[in-house]
């Protein structure tokens, strides 16, 4: 019996020590890796990492390399700074290592073991923009493009910033006169109110009330620049680029941990590249959103993984699972990918199991559909569709070239311009909430307005998975003097 009893306690001491015994890389049989490889941890890190304020004033440029330690489970723990480069910038590479907890871990003898690795996290000034205590200063061509260099610019925005480098204060935009600058504009900063309507996260309330920091253009009346949207808390919850009122460049959105959700990267006109992750850094999808006036959006899906870091889909292919918002519920959605597109039977599954619709798709069209809406099902051909004037979008043109009429006083001021007017096509097709968000001139927006207005009662309205819905519209009116 104490020669059972001995044994036991060998083998809990040995494994005890094989528990916590921290090996180099070189001393597993497998090393510890990343799931879905390096290529993955480098694109989490590139998104996650921040430049600390105080270091992008200080034009800071170099290295932090830090250690850290890939448990058994693929958790990280232990990370530290090995080589520091200043201390708002160590805390930030201790930031982003420690946060990404999608790891294979090292094997020996077969056995998941822990393991040593050191990465090196690299910090440098944004190239297009210079900031000071206070402020941050981006440059413009004569174009309007931006551009680096202070010495070739014709134009230069000055927006105050906080400690974080978030906006808090009324933009000031300068013309070059010479060697001077001249100030030109003030645009308007404001900190508004806004409810996040939550269609992604579980984790969240169906509708959040956060609030924005908006710049507004006070000649146009359009969003300009960057647009922070924050939790309740203060959180950043998405970081968007806007010019003239239209969304461009690269959108950034967050979890409550502060890591990034989804990365949007506008590649050309109507195309737009989207990475997204799960809330441990674990990559959950890469694809591909094209979209027309032919058709609002078309997707292509490149590849998947599931929570675990299993592929779904690789190379365009596979077999893929969404998650989404539907009838005010969580659905799971599973089907299969060919070449980027669905393709087959999908179905729309509850929590419970319950079948929540049934879609079958050529080529990524949906050709038929049926949804299951308690006691009733309802049957359609598209599972999204847009509202539509009634004759398409020429009938559109046709009513507007032929309603809208040039004020005259604009006319006789050579005014000039394009207005952006929103409303919603309400489930009967009337029109409601009509707002300008482009502004030419006063008399034009009026002008816009009405027309706008006349064209109620000649819409369509949206529809989806079959039933009608309220869906905001946004419609370009321009002015232009023959």
């Amino acid at each position: 019996m104490k020669h059972v009893l001995c044994v036991l306690f060998l083998l809990i001491t040995a494994f005890s020590a094989s528990a916590q015994t921290i090996y180099k890389d070189y001393e597993v049989d497998s090393a510890a890796r990343p799931v879905g490889g390096l290529p993955l941890l480098e694109k989490f890190i590139a998104a996650n990492r921040r430049m600390p304020y105080a270091a992008e004033v200080e034009r800071t440029k170099g290295i932090v390399i830090v250690s850290a330690v890939v448990e058994p489970n693929g958790t990280v723990s232990e990370v530290k700074t090995i080589r520091s480069l200043r201390p708002d910038c160590d805390r930030e590479a201790v930031r982003v290592v420690g946060a990404f907890h999608a790891w294979k871990p090292a094997l020996k003898d077969g056995q998941p073991v822990r393991q040593s690795f050191t990465y090196p996290i690299r910090f440098a000034p944004t190239l297009n923009q210079q900031s000071e205590p206070g402020a941050i200063t981006t440059y413009f061509s004569k174009e309007g493009n931006q551009i680096g260099e202070e010495a070739q610019a014709a134009f230069k925005l000055t927006t105050p910033v906080d400690t974080a480098g978030l906006p808090n204060g009324n933009p000031v935009l300068s013309k070059r006169e010479g060697s001077k600058w001249q100030r030109a504009v003030e645009n308007k900063f404001e900190k508004k109110p806004f409810v996040h309507s939550n269609t992604d996260d579980p984790s969240l309330q169906d509708s959040l009330q956060g609030y924005q920091l908006v710049i507004k253009d006070p000649i146009f009346q359009s969003w300009n620049g960057v647009i922070y949207s924050l939790y309740p808390d203060g959180t950043l919850m998405a970081r968007q680029h806007f010019v003239d009122g239209k969304e461009v460049g690269e959108s950034v959105y967050y979890y409550k941990n502060g890591l990034v959700k989804r990365l949007e990267e506008r590649l050309q006109e109507g195309k737009t590249q989207e990475w997204a992750w799960y809330p441990n850094g674990q990559m959950q999808q890469i694809l591909v959103r094209t979209t027309t006036v032919a058709k609002p959006e078309e997707m292509e899906l490149l590849a998947q993984w599931d929570a675990k870091g299993n592929p779904l889909v690789k190379n365009g292919n596979g077999t893929a699972r969404f998650r989404s918002k539907h009838n005010h519920q969580w659905v799971t959605e599973t089907g299969t990918i060919k070449e980027g597109r669905k393709e087959g039977i999908w179905y729309g599954r509850l929590d419970n199991g319950s079948l929540s619709y049934r879609e079958t798709y050529q080529q990524g069209e949906c050709s038929s559909g049926v949804a299951y809406y308690d006691t009733d099902s309802v049957t359609y051909k598209n599972a999204w569709q847009n509202p539509e004037f009634k004759g398409g979008m020429q009938g559109l043109g046709n009513f507007l070239s032929t309603n809208i009429h040039y004020p005259e006083e604009a006319a006789r001021a050579n005014i000039e311009g394009k207005v952006f007017v929103s409303f919603v096509v309400c489930e009967d097709g009337s029109l409601c909430d009509y707002e300008v968000l482009r502004s030419v001139h006063p008399v034009v927006d009026r002008e816009a307005l009405r027309v706008v207005k006349a064209s109620n009662g000649k819409w369509k309205p949206g529809s989806i998975r079959g039933r009608k819905v309220r869906v905001k519209y946004n419609l370009p009116l321009n002015f232009q003097l023959q």
